[in-house]
């Protein structure tokens, strides 16, 4: 076996080539004490892509380097050596990241695109979620692991398997092909299903909303919003920033699984069931979140060809959904009440829109200007009214959902 080393930003990564076995581990220790030493550094990263083969012996070693070392972990390790680090239990102790499998994008139909990335048909049963976006590949590895916990969770979702390199420095995550049709998408097609469709999709938002959680990796939904006051806060004055600040009071904690992207294009349907997908945004919190999200697209949006892109339907198609959704959501047939809720969620549409204008995407920087001006002309001279709408739908909300 032979190692070579480098150090960049104060890390030591040392790339392992061939195999560690009995002989090659009293002399990687030894050579390996001494570059440490000649080294200083803050984290030592070991490099496994080229590494073939590790015994026992080479195993004692890793141990003792990942005691010694503050910040240590190993990378790009190879399927066959991962499952020796997961049997001898390495994996539950030092931080252990497999390599990624590799996609060759060329080979692949796209079949759907958004501000960050691509859906690509890998075969006839996957799929590969793309990512363009480098700043966000953390979240890749969370999205995956979000997915997983909520199928174990009992919520409804397509299998997530892997991420995996894209080429050209892009990342993905590879998900089961749903032969099927999304629930917007059916509802264009099928009108004279609105109401049966419709339940079915508030009983998925029940179900949703009734699983609790206390995984970290789904983290907080009003922590994520935060985030998103503190950006959109850059665009505004200091006085319009402190009232995003009274809608952020207004949002509580919770421990209920939300989607954060409910919109009847994040559900498929398959053999009559119907899966969640898009998970990335996936969190703990107050059913509240979701309305949020449902709210931008039952209220329309300016054209057929953009809420065809985001939702799959028309705004014909939304507003009967609405109808529909308002009565079945909230449990109510009083026309008063109805048209209450739908102005409250009319509301609800513009915090989303305004909070998110701090987004890197490219469709919110093409529309940052208007959102800025449609917020001092709108939103923020409502301000107050806002806030006592989201305050009486978290206490309706509270009120489907006891504790």
């Amino acid at each position: 076996m032979n190692f070579n080393y480098k150090l960049e930003n104060d890390v030591l990564i040392v790339s392992l080539i061939g195999r560690l076995d009995t002989e090659a581990a009293v002399k990687f220790e030894a050579e390996m004490a001494e570059v440490c030493k000649a080294n200083a550094h803050s984290a030592l990263t070991i490099d496994a892509a080229a590494l073939e083969y590790v015994a026992s012996s080479g195993l004692r070693t890793i141990l003792k380097l990942a005691k010694t070392e503050k910040n240590f972990k190993i990378e790009n390790v190879s399927s066959a050596v991962y499952n020796v680090f997961e049997m001898t239990g390495f994996s539950r102790i030092i931080n252990i990241s497999k390599a990624l499998r590799k996609i060759d994008l060329e080979k692949c139909e796209r079949i759907g695109a958004g501000g960050n990335g691509a859906v690509y048909r890998v075969s006839e049963d996957e799929i590969v979620k793309v990512n363009y976006n480098p700043d966000t590949y953390e979240g890749l590895d969370k999205e995956l692991t979000k997915a997983k916990e909520a199928f174990l969770l009992g919520v409804p979702t397509a299998i997530s398997f892997d991420t995996v390199d894209c080429g050209d420095g892009k990342r993905g995550v590879v998900y089961e092909i749903i032969k099927s049709r999304t629930l917007g998408e059916t509802m264009q097609a099928e009108p004279e299903r609105m109401e049966e469709l419709t339940e079915q999709y508030v009983a998925q938002l029940n179900h949703l909303h009734s699983t609790r959680s206390n995984h970290p990796v789904f983290g907080s939904a009003k922590a994520a919003y935060a985030k998103q006051v503190a950006d959109a806060s850059k665009y505004f004055t200091e006085e319009e920033g402190e009232q995003l600040k009274l809608i952020l009071e207004a949002l509580p904690e919770g421990d209920r699984l939300v989607h954060c992207d409910a919109h009847p294009k994040n559900l498929m349907i398959q053999n009559g069931e119907m899966l969640w997908i898009d998970m990335e945004g996936m969190s703990l919190g107050h059913p509240i979140y979701d309305l949020i999200s449902i709210a931008v697209i039952i209220n329309g949006m300016r054209t057929d060809e953009m809420i065809l892109g985001i939702a799959g339907m028309t705004n014909a198609t939304v507003a009967i959904m609405k109808q529909h959704f308002i009565r079945k959501y909230f449990k109510t047939d009083d026309p008063e009440m109805v048209e209450r809720y739908a102005k409250m969620l009319d509301a609800l549409r513009l915090i989303r829109t305004v909070f998110a204008i701090g987004f890197t995407s490219k469709n919110t920087e093409k529309f940052r200007p208007a959102i800025i001006e449609m917020s001092r002309q709108v939103f923020f001279p409502n301000i107050q009214n806002i806030v006592a709408g989201v305050k009486f739908l978290v206490n309706t909300v509270n009120t489907l959902y006891p504790a």
